[in-house]
């Protein structure tokens, strides 16, 4: 059976030549797996073609020097391929996200939604608070960030969709807190104009279908998640 895990190494690029082998003979003979591949590059592709064009852009002076004062050294990494290109114009993305949020609400960078440490974009602050205890089924309809989805993905952890006037995105819960799995611009409307949680982000929504692993939590499961902490299933 082909994980999750080689799967997205494979749509990536990232498989040696027997582990591509390995891949593409189980989707010859497995039309389910083949339709997982096709899903993952079409999202790949519309995440780059969504974000390409911010690769080219010139990040302002402004906030280019807010950004550099909270560099993170991060230690030597062990060689492996070049990046791909849908990771790249996401990290890109987030941190121009995060810099527009910092900017927009005159907090300094540290207090911003997105932190990194070793080597993962994580949430923090107030966006870490709302995915560690707000419930989609009994938020605030004007909740500065408002909680979509919640469901487990196929390794065991709980994953939240998310957004904000900043920021929309997927975040799940590892032994560091929040990773974010991918982020996009969120809603630049009023509060009362945020998308409710049945009609998230178009992005956001396909990345949680092609992560998910079985329906969606709900109300219930929901609070019991959130009362033990987020816990591996």
């Amino acid at each position: 059976m082909i994980d999750d895990e080689t799967l997205m190494a494979f749509v990536d690029g990232e498989l040696d030549e027997m582990g591509r082998a390995r891949v593409e003979r189980a989707a010859a003979g497995d039309p389910a797996l083949q339709a997982r591949i096709d899903r993952q590059r079409k999202l790949r592709a519309t995440l780059a073609a969504f974000y390409g064009p911010a690769a080219e852009e010139e990040v302002p002076e402004h906030l280019r020097a807010m950004l550099e004062s909270n560099v993170v050294a991060f230690p030597a990494a062990k060689p492996r391929t070049s990046r791909p290109l849908w990771q790249s114009v996401l990290a890109l993305a987030a941190t121009l996200v995060l810099g527009l949020a910092v900017g927009r609400t005159l907090l300094a960078p540290a207090a911003g939604p997105v932190g990194v440490e070793n080597g993962r974009m994580l949430a923090q602050g107030q966006l870490a608070a709302a995915l560690d205890t707000q419930l989609a089924s009994a938020q605030a309809p004007d909740a500065a960030t408002r909680i979509g989805t919640s469901f487990a993905a196929a390794d065991g952890r709980l994953c939240r969709t998310f957004e904000s006037a900043a920021m929309a995105g997927l975040a799940c819960r590892g032994d560091q807190g929040w990773q974010l799995m991918m982020t996009t611009a969120g809603s630049a409307g009023p509060r009362s104009d945020y998308r409710q949680a049945g009609s998230a982000n178009p992005l956001v929504a396909q990345a949680a279908q092609d992560l998910m692993a079985g329906e969606p939590l709900d109300a219930a499961a929901e609070r019991r998640a959130r009362d033990s902490g987020w816990r591996r299933r």
